[in-house]
Formats: C-alpha cells, structure tokens, sequence
C-alpha cells in the first residue's frame, strides 16, 4: 500500500513537471503564431527548456500568491490574479525574473482591472463549459480531448494580453 501511495506521489510531480514546461512552450508557440513566425516543435521546447526553472518558480509563486488571496476572501483573490494574469507571459516574451514579471503584469492591470476581470470570467466560463462538455465522453477520451484542447484556452488571455500591452 505504501509503495502504491509513493508510485503516485512520483506520477503526480512528474505530471506537474511536465506541465509546467508543456505551458511554456505553449506560451512559446502561441506567440510566435501570433506574430506569424515560423517554428518547430524542437524549437518551441528547447526555447521552453531554457525558461523552464524560472518559469516553474513562477508557477509557484502564482499558486501560493492565488490561494492566499482566495484564503483571505473572494476580492482579494481576483485581486491578486488580475494583477499576475499576464506575468507568464511577460517572463517568456520579455525573459524577465520572476519579481519584474510579477510588478510588470501588476503595473498593466491599472486601469483595465475590469476589462482583464470580465474578459478572464468569459475565458474561465467557456473553458469550463468545454471541459464539461467533453468530459461526457466515456473510457477517459473525453479527458485527453479536453487537455488536448488546453492550448487554446492560452490564446484568448495571451491576444488580451497584447492588447493592454500595446496600449
């Protein structure tokens, strides 16, 4: 029993790991798509593989910041992740640390709070909508579509964030 209950300690972190860096180079390809650059799959990871502890940290801190802020209550929790919704992305398109993406995606979110909250509600409900809609589907299919289709739920919030970036 212990030894089932460690297989999947270990199965769990490396599915962590491993998410962290299929998010990166999500982001990574998500930009260069959008700014009609060519690239390969190689080259998409390898980028990813560079940011990867960084970016991993930053994950981190974003999980703690979100969960104490919904810990304190529900306002200071969409506070805190209004304010951070871009700082993954100003990590990897900029390469700044994890302090400067954070004040960076802050200072971004002044003046937009509402704008950035409705559009990331939208975003959220859609997602939840779409997973829900697929997860009707038997034998785990359902599951690996809707992770499948995780990569386009990156591309609204990151078309957002080119757009208050750009103002």
């Amino acid at each position: 029993m212990v030894l089932l209950t460690v297989i999947a300690a270990i199965i769990q972190i490396l599915s962590l790991l491993t998410s962290v860096l299929v998010s990166a180079a999500g982001i990574i390809a998500i930009g260069k798509i959008v700014d009609d650059k060519k690239s390969t799959v190689k080259e998409v990871f390898l980028s990813a593989k560079k940011n990867y502890w960084m970016f991993l940290l930053l994950s981190i801190v974003l999980t703690i910041a979100y969960g104490l802020g919904f810990i304190l209550l529900i306002v200071p929790g969409l506070l805190v992740v209004v304010w951070f919704a871009f700082s993954k992305f100003i990590m990897i398109e900029k390469g700044t640390n994890i302090k400067a993406s954070l004040m960076k995606s802050k200072e971004m979110a002044k003046g937009s709070y509402w704008k950035i909250l409705g559009r990331l509600v939208i975003f959220g409900l859609f997602m939840i909508i779409v997973e829900m809609a697929l997860s009707i589907i038997p034998f785990g299919v359902g599951s690996v579509a809707a992770s499948l289709c995780g990569a386009l739920f990156i591309l609204p919030t990151y078309l957002l964030y080119k757009e208050i970036s750009s103002v």
